[in-house]
């Protein structure tokens, strides 16, 4: 009986300088989603990545219209070839020139289906890039601003564990920090950025009837 007390409460004092070690400090909570919504530099970015997006739609839709043109020629070449007005040489070189435009039809058709594949893997990295070099950016002055604060563990409460459930089930208000690093993320946001925003947040005033 005595060796295992003796054991426990070695076990105990190792525990307990373990324990010493551990820095102190404020555990704290940030929404990193939230940082992310609201930091100026995402809507900026977004913007460039939608006015990709949509040259890239323009250009799509100028080769369909091509494609579509070559369709409705190929239809009415199909439809004179079968005409019995033609002498037999006329309907071959029909026939041929039905042929010529089928091969021209499908490598368009070919050529859409590559280019809308092709730019939207293009679309879809340049989206990634931009999401992971924003959240770096972030993370960066998060940590830097946790470190000078002397905070010893910073949460992500915006975070879902395996079971897709929150990782922060409780956490109080004031231990919260997202309003601190919106400020500090945003201390820098360009004057002509902050006068759009306002301009959007204005609303036309109803006349009274």
């Amino acid at each position: 009986m005595k060796q295992v007390l003796v054991i426990i409460l070695a076990a105990l004092t190792l525990t307990g300088g373990a324990f010493a070690q551990v820095p102190s400090g404020r555990i704290v909570t940030v929404d990193l989603n939230r940082l992310f919504t609201e930091y100026y530099r995402t809507p900026v970015a977004s913007q460039k990545l939608k006015d990709t997006a949509d040259q890239y739609n323009k250009e799509h839709e100028e080769m369909l219209a091509q494609y579509r043109k070559l369709v409705d020629d190929l239809n009415k070449l199909r439809e004179e070839q079968e005409k019995t007005e033609f002498t037999a040489e006329v309907r071959e070189q029909k026939k041929k020139a039905v042929q010529d435009k089928l091969t021209e039809t499908q490598a368009m058709q070919r050529n859409i289906e590559e280019y809308r594949e092709s730019h939207r893997k293009m679309l879809d990295q340049q989206t990634q890039r931009m999401r992971q070099g924003i959240l770096k950016e972030i993370k960066d002055i998060v940590l830097k601003e946790s470190r000078d604060a002397g905070y010893s563990i910073v949460f992500d409460k915006s975070g879902n564990s395996l079971n897709q459930e929150p990782v922060i089930i409780y956490a109080q208000e004031s231990f919260d920090i997202t309003e601190d690093m919106l400020k500090i993320l945003n201390k820098n946001k360009p004057a002509e950025i902050t006068k759009t925003e306002d301009k959007g947040a204005e609303k036309p005033v109803e006349k009274k009837k």
